[in-house]
């Protein structure tokens, strides 16, 4: 384990005991830090622009950055949930897919951007993490973090427990699959975030008001999912 995973380990450690997804003296293993990373609320961090999850500085996909905001869009969240497996000594692989915000994928929408994707699909970009749970048996999951336990009383699709040679189920329904490299020690978090970055532009596309759309989308639905209920313990 590298100093820089350490710390990393230990930075979500005690983010997640303070914020009350990890209770007090429970170690890290995989079930445990994949409930934490669920509980982090969905959305852009505080002071970026609304929906402005795609940014020229490669930190701006830093785990680090994740963990001290607390918060963050479903691809930060995995990402986040991928390097902390891996410094629990996990395999993990991840992909990139494309996906589009529209009412047979999205049908737990509120009216509101219900109608929006109606008239028009949103395309979007997620993270698809895959764990090896078992090295002798070869054995891989989906695991998917996106969605806080909150938002199942708004009909989202949220994964309870991670279950050995159970796939999750995903944020979104996959379009298009893009394989990403492993992350270099030397490159992190560069090579990996800039290709995550270039894809979401091209998926998206150049035009002004497709930009202007997503931002309003993207924070209308932080809005809603705020909105979600606390889960009683």
């Amino acid at each position: 384990m590298t100093s820089r995973t350490s710390t990393l380990l230990n930075t979500f450690r005690e983010a997640a005991r303070t914020h009350g997804a990890l209770p007090s003296g429970a170690p890290l293993d995989i079930e445990t830090t994949f409930r934490a990373v669920r509980e982090i609320p969905w959305g852009p961090r505080p002071g970026a622009p609304a929906g402005a999850d795609v940014e020229d500085d490669p930190d701006d996909l830093d785990p680090a950055r994740t963990i001290e905001a607390w918060r963050g869009t479903g691809r930060e969240k995995q990402l986040l949930l991928a390097a902390l497996l891996d410094g629990l000594g996990y395999h993990t692989d991840l992909l990139a897919v494309t996906h589009e915000f529209e009412p047979n994928s999205a049908p737990w929408l509120p009216p509101p951007l219900l109608d929006e994707v109606r008239r028009a699909p949103l395309p979007d970009v997620h993270l698809l993490l895959r764990v090896q749970t078992n090295r002798m048996l070869e054995e891989w999951i989906t695991v998917d973090a996106t969605w806080p336990s909150a938002t199942a009383s708004l009909g989202l699709p949220v994964n309870d427990r991670v279950v050995h040679g159970a796939d999750h189920r995903l944020a979104c329904d996959p379009i298009e699959v893009y394989h990403l490299p492993e992350p270099d020690e030397d490159d992190e978090p560069g090579a990996l975030h800039a290709l995550v970055q270039r894809i979401v532009r091209d998926t998206v596309g150049d035009a002004p008001e497709a930009w202007t759309r997503r931002e309003r989308f993207m924070a209308a639905l932080a809005d809603w999912l705020a909105q979600a209920p606390p889960v009683t313990q």
